[in-house]
């Protein structure tokens, strides 16, 4: 088992464990070394880098991590939210959501960065059918439509779990009312399914993989209805099923790994993984995991 995630569970334990202890910790770490070989000038490098930084705890105080923020800030924020491009040009709203739920991870759920994202989702990003957004510069089209009659499931999950986040570390009750639309909007889909037909939303929304991609995945989906307390409502039944008729003997085996800049799985090898399985049975069990 890595030191990182050895780390991870001794805090959600309940262990105390001093900074300058963790630290130590997580300069053994494989993962932790792997992740801050190298900072590469590609805006998917940052968001990958540091989404995955943001699941390790203590990684806030490594100086790769705040130097790698400093960068995130500098060169992808815009008064709207995060945008690959640093403009309107290559804004997503996926990518948007997905930095703000690794800063707020971090700790960052004040800074003004993270707080234009929020108003950006909270203002823009529909949470139902039938709803158009344009705004002006900016093209969802881009990449086969963000929005149309029916908003892409992704940037929906992924906003949903950003308000979340933001919630959860400010208090900020001025999200309640959207993240309640999208939270229902997840459940009318029983997290993973189409609306109108008994199969998965994507490809690769029944994937066992950590952390997560731009491929929203069952793992993602499950982690948040434990943390939001949702698993007593029956329509996340499928999820859990589905999740615990896969679990091996050693627990969950990684069945797909995202390729991208930047981009480190944590789990690595055919066996089964130390960090997905983590993951998914603190979630199923109903544990909450230590901020980073």
């Amino acid at each position: 088992m890595d030191s990182a995630l050895a780390l991870r569970i001794t805090l959600d334990n309940g262990k105390s464990v001093s900074r300058d202890e963790a630290i130590k910790t997580l300069q053994q770490s494989g993962i932790v070394k792997e992740l801050t070989s190298s900072l590469q000038d590609k805006p998917l490098f940052y968001i990958w880098r540091i989404i995955a930084l943001s699941e390790i705890p203590y990684a806030r105080h490594l100086k790769y991590t705040n130097d790698l923020i400093d960068r995130i800030f500098e060169k992808l924020s815009t008064p709207f939210g995060f945008s690959l491009s640093g403009d309107e040009k290559q804004f997503l709203p996926c990518y948007n959501a997905m930095l703000v739920s690794a800063m707020c991870r971090l700790g960052l759920a004040n800074s003004d960065q993270v707080i234009n994202a929020i108003e950006w989702i909270n203002n823009h990003q529909p949470m139902e059918r039938g709803k158009t957004v344009a705004i002006k510069n900016f093209r969802f089209d881009r990449y086969g439509g963000c929005f149309e009659n029916t908003p892409c499931y992704i940037g929906v999950a992924k906003s949903v779990f950003a308000l979340f986040d933001y919630q959860q570390q400010t208090g900020d009750q001025s999200v309640k009312q959207k993240l309640a639309q999208g939270i229902e909007y997840l459940l009318q889909h029983q997290l993973v399914k189409r609306l109108h037909q008994d199969k998965p939303i994507t490809s690769h929304m029944l994937d066992i993989s950590f952390p997560e991609s731009y491929h929203i995945n069952i793992v993602e989906l499950i982690r948040f209805c434990s943390r939001a307390n949702l698993l007593s409502d029956n329509r996340t039944n499928y999820a859990v099923k589905y999740l615990k008729e896969n679990e091996t003997e050693d627990g969950w085996k990684v069945s797909y790994r995202y390729r991208a800049d930047g981009y480190t799985p944590f789990d690595k090898g055919r066996k089964a993984g130390h960090w997905v399985s983590y993951i998914i049975r603190n979630s199923l069990n109903g544990k909450k995991a230590h901020a980073s």
